[in-house]
């Protein structure tokens, strides 16, 4: 059944990893926060515990610098006044939505959206749910079992087990949720406090915080070897090159529009790629495309391209068919998602088409979901676009594909 969006009950796929088995490794926060950052309320370390403390009507979050996709953590928790809390994990802190007009991005009100093992102590149902904070809230509450299994003012045990979209969360042992899920991909990890009505502070203590990173399972294959462009072909007069490791699109001698397309074809499949633009331009990942030149030489290419673009709000992520439709979705410059992608600095972009259906990700952040009922083209090469005109370029790295599941 559906709940939320969220596909319950039997998983077909088995939920054991499928990658070689990551050590585990202690992700407790140190007494200095080191590759932590808090995002509201007062965060401190006591006696190896991480002591959450939220005031009333405030959200309170210690979240990681780093971002995780494929995973495992088992972190014990324990709420000396039942209340309300948990583990995200896939998070994102992007602007709180409606957008009010007229204000400058920097100034924007942020919340955390993402998944989040729920901790909720006050009532028998809650610690153990699957909530999607920001979004669609309640996707899986927890089974009987795993409510049974909370001690609402001891220690108690909640494990989370995530592989592309499969999700697992335990409670003491006790499996409260399995299902499957894919609006985030990948994000920080983060815990929670939420402030209750009354005199004091909320508070939360965590501790012993173990986590496997799995990293991205799967049968994914390089499509880029690191030092070579083997495997794939220019077209137009803009240059591409191997640099550091990674592949440089810069302008060529007519500054006009170039592709860097990959010998091999797809049909329905998962693409990702890592991206970091160096100033102003258009570029993107094209799909099911063909490229031809015209007599002067520039490339025509019929296909569809997951936009990679400059600005926030911008419009990476969403979906244009050169020369034909044009944008199969308009970019929604009000939405969160369009704040997703992290200006100077390395991103990513994820594409998956599995017959019509076509949805993207940037950064691990859900952009697009959709049925193309119009679609006409079926299979064909992934290119790398260069539009750059006086743009500076763009580098590209960690390409990998996958045939669709």
């Amino acid at each position: 059944m559906r709940i939320g969006g969220m596909i319950l009950g039997v998983v077909a796929v088995c939920f054991a990893a499928q990658a070689a088995e990551p050590e585990w490794v202690d992700l407790t926060p140190g007494a200095d926060l080191a590759g932590w950052r808090v995002i509201g309320g007062e965060w401190t370390i006591e006696n190896g515990e991480v002591v959450g403390r939220a005031a009333p009507g405030q959200v309170a979050f210690l979240v990681t610098e780093a971002a995780y996709a494929d995973f495992e953590l088992e972190v014990e928790f324990q709420t000396p006044r039942p209340c309300n809390g948990g583990v995200q994990f896939r998070g994102h802190e992007l602007p709180e939505t409606p957008i009010p007009p007229d204000v400058a991005v920097e100034d924007l009100e942020q919340e955390v959206y993402g998944y989040q093992a729920n901790v909720e102590t006050r009532k028998k149902e809650g610690t153990g749910s699957l909530v999607d904070e920001h979004g669609r809230g309640w996707l899986a509450e927890p089974k009987p079992a795993a409510q049974d299994a909370v001690d609402p003012t001891g220690w108690n045990t909640l494990s989370v087990w995530a592989q592309e979209d499969k999700i697992w969360i335990r409670v003491n042992g006790e499996t409260a949720v399995k299902g499957r899920d894919a609006k985030f991909t990948k994000g920080f990890l983060g815990l929670q406090v939420l402030g209750l009505e009354g005199d004091a502070p909320t508070e939360i203590r965590y501790r012993n915080l173990r986590f496997k990173d799995y990293g991205r399972v799967g049968t994914w294959r390089a499509l880029f070897d690191g030092a070579s462009l083997d495997g794939w072909k220019e077209w137009g007069s803009e240059k591409w090159e191997v640099i550091d490791g990674a592949i440089s699109g810069t302008r060529g001698p007519k500054s006009s529009e170039g592709y860097l397309a990959t010998v091999e074809t797809w049909k329905d499949f998962r693409v990702r790629g890592t991206f970091k633009m160096l100033g102003e331009g258009n570029y993107g990942l094209f799909y099911h495309s063909t490229i031809k030149l015209r007599d002067d030489g520039y490339p025509l290419i019929s296909g569809l391209q997951g936009e990679v673009a400059p600005g926030r709000p911008g419009p990476t992520g969403w979906v244009y068919e050169s020369y034909k439709r044009g944008w199969l979705v308009k970019p929604d410059p009000a939405s969160s998602v369009a704040y997703a992608l992290r200006s100077g600095d390395w991103n990513e972009i994820e594409i998956e088409c599995v017959g019509n259906r076509i949805r993207t990700w940037v950064n691990g952040a859900s952009v697009l979901d959709l049925v193309d009922e119009g679609q006409q083209l079926f299979e064909g090469s992934f290119a790398l676009q260069l539009h750059t005109g006086e743009g500076a370029g763009i580098l590209w790295k960690d390409l990998y594909a996958k045939e669709a599941d």
